[in-house]
This record gives C-alpha cells, sequence and structure tokens, in this order.
C-alpha cells in the first residue's frame, strides 16, 4: 500500500507526469474573473479631536482601542452605509438644536452609536428612543413614558433631553470624554471609579469594557463619516434620506381620540402617521394637549377637521373568554 500512495505521489508531482497537462482550475463561468487589487488597508489619522479637544493617539492603549472600532466601523459595510443614509435625514434637525445648545457638534454621533438612528430602538434592558434612554433618566429629564405615549421616541424631544443630560454631566465631570462615558454607565457609578482609581482623566480609567469602548466608537464614527469618501463610501446623493417633510400641529382634546381619526384629518393613514408620531404607542390618544407631526401641507386640513370634531378613541376590546383547546382532531 505505501508502495502505491509513493508512485501515486511521483506521478503527481514529476513535472512531466501525467498530470502535468491539466488545465488550471478555473472560476465557475457564473462568477466575475478576480479583481486584481487587494483590499486597502486604512490607517488611523495622525492626530483626532474630540468636541474640540486633542485625542491622545501616542499612548498606546488609547490607539489600539481606537484602532478596534475605527476598524469595525470601516469594514461594516451595511451598516456604516445605513448610517449615512440615516444621517442625510437626522443629522440637520440634531445639529441644530446641538448649535441651539451651544454644545460641541461631535455629540451628534453619540446617537449613531445609541440607536443607528432608529427612532424606535430598543435595548434589552429596557431603554428606548434614538438616544436610548432608560425609564428613570427619561423621568428626571420630563419626558413622558406610559402605556399610550413614550416620548422618548420623538427625535426632537429626545435630542433636547439627551442635550440637556450631556450638558449635566459635561458640568459635573469638566471632560467631554467623561461626559460620554457618564452617558453610557450613570454618573454615579463613574463618580465611583473615578474616586477609587484616583484618576480625572477618561483616558486613563478602568471601566466596564462596554464603557471602555464606547468613547472610542463615538470617535470612529466621527472618523469614517466625517470623512466617507477617503473610505470607500461614495453614495449616490438620490440614495441617501432625505429629511423628513412634515408639519406640526398643535392639538388640544379633552377625550380620547382615535390615532387613525388624527391620520385621515391630516390626509394620509394610520402607519404613515405612526411613522411620523413614532412616540403614540397605541391605536389613541388620552385626553390632553400634543404637539403632532403631519406632512408637508396638511396643517390647515387637519385644523379644519379638528374644529369640526375628531372621532372618539375606539372601545376597548372586551376580556377575552376561556382560552379553547382549539377544534377536535381525527385520531
Amino acid at each position: 500500500m505505501l508502495v502505491l500512495v509513493l508512485a501515486v505521489l511521483v506521478l503527481w508531482l514529476w513535472p512531466a507526469g501525467p498530470f502535468a497537462d491539466l488545465p488550471p482550475k478555473r472560476l465557475p463561468p457564473s462568477l466575475p474573473p478576480l479583481p486584481e487589487t487587494r483590499l486597502p488597508y486604512y490607517q488611523l489619522p495622525a492626530s483626532l479631536t474630540l468636541c474640540g479637544v486633542p485625542v491622545p493617539l501616542e499612548e498606546a492603549t488609547v490607539r489600539e482601542g481606537l484602532d478596534r472600532e475605527f476598524t469595525i466601523v470601516v469594514w461594516s459595510r451595511a451598516q456604516t452605509l445605513m448610517w449615512l443614509k440615516r444621517a442625510h435625514r437626522y443629522f440637520p434637525e440634531i445639529q441644530a438644536r446641538i448649535r441651539a445648545h451651544h454644545l460641541p457638534e461631535d455629540l451628534k454621533y453619540v446617537v449613531l452609536i445609541e440607536s443607528d438612528l432608529r427612532a424606535t430602538a430598543r435595548s434589552p434592558a429596557g431603554a428606548a428612543g434614538p438616544w436610548q434612554f432608560m425609564a428613570p433618566t427619561a423621568q428626571r429629564f420630563q419626558l413622558k413614558a406610559t402605556d399610550q405615549i413614550d416620548e422618548r421616541l420623538d427625535l426632537g424631544t429626545a435630542t433636547e433631553a439627551a442635550l440637556r443630560y450631556l450638558k449635566f454631566l459635561y458640568q459635573q465631570f469638566k471632560s467631554w470624554p467623561l461626559a460620554l462615558a457618564g452617558y453610557n454607565v450613570g454618573e454615579g457609578r463613574l463618580q465611583k471609579e473615578l474616586a477609587a482609581q484616583g484618576v480625572d482623566d477618561y483616558w486613563r480609567l478602568a471601566l466596564p469594557e462596554e464603557t471602555e469602548r464606547y468613547v472610542y466608537r463615538v470617535l470612529a464614527a466621527k472618523v469614517v463619516l466625517e470623512n466617507a469618501p477617503y473610505y470607500g463610501y461614495e453614495v449616490p446623493e438620490s440614495d441617501l434620506y432625505p429629511p423628513l417633510q412634515a408639519d406640526e400641529v398643535v392639538l388640544h382634546t379633552a377625550q380620547a381620540v382615535s390615532v387613525r381619526g388624527l391620520a385621515e384629518a391630516a390626509g394620509t393613514y394610520y402607519r404613515a402617521f405612526k411613522q411620523l408620531n413614532p412616540w403614540i404607542k397605541g391605536l389613541s390618544l388620552p385626553p390632553g394637549s400634543y404637539r403632532l407631526k403631519v406632512p408637508k401641507g396638511a396643517a390647515p386640513a387637519f385644523y379644519e377637521a379638528a374644529a369640526r370634531g375628531l372621532p372618539p378613541a375606539p372601545a376597548p376590546a372586551p376580556p377575552a373568554g376561556p382560552k379553547s383547546n382549539g377544534p377536535a382532531r381525527r385520531k
């Protein structure tokens, strides 16, 4: 047997052997030719700032921590493309609110890391909305969250609350990297770690891994999105998501009203109305005062319909009866 194996190997390797004239392996005809160029390698910038303050890239731990998140963002093609498309829709409003608060514009990248700019994002821990507020923090910053409405899901209201929280954190810690860490882990835990470790510098602070990576993720998003064409992301203008065109109306109602009726008063349908107002959770709005978004140009018609009277909320469904075991099965 051994002799037979050796003979086959000699025939295979012998330049003039019987296998010498076999054609090389070829790609299936359905696949295009292999590219001649290899994938590019992207290096970190030589210098970088976060909220106007230099990042100490000369420290190996900082550079390597950023390099990890930067590499993930650069090569997460699908996710980064979605960031670019959604940012074109939502960043103008977020940037305007940041400027109104006189805060650093780099804070807009926090919302990308928190939710990928998805208004209805929810975490397993219970955080919700584009800025991922937990219920206690939402209540602290006057975001209403009930069975029928959840203002954490409204981009404008949640952005205002997030910016007030970030401003508070900066005033407490006197550092934007620490403020961002506090936004992720909570200011109580952050204060405890600062006191225990005897440092006041985020870059030298040991924190839970999620929080240690958090600020680097914000930085990586900034680097790639600010230089998207350099990193191979060139999205045609026509494929970027346009800002939502909407009017804002004010509704005062003394009775619960149907969301379907609100949509029809605005000249649209239920799903489109809920996409403009994702903070509405159910089929109706309870009595109260609300700011609603309606399709561009629909405000006059909405007010006319409201003056005539909006449909009341649907009656609650009757309680379910005893659970049936289903139809009898043939045996």
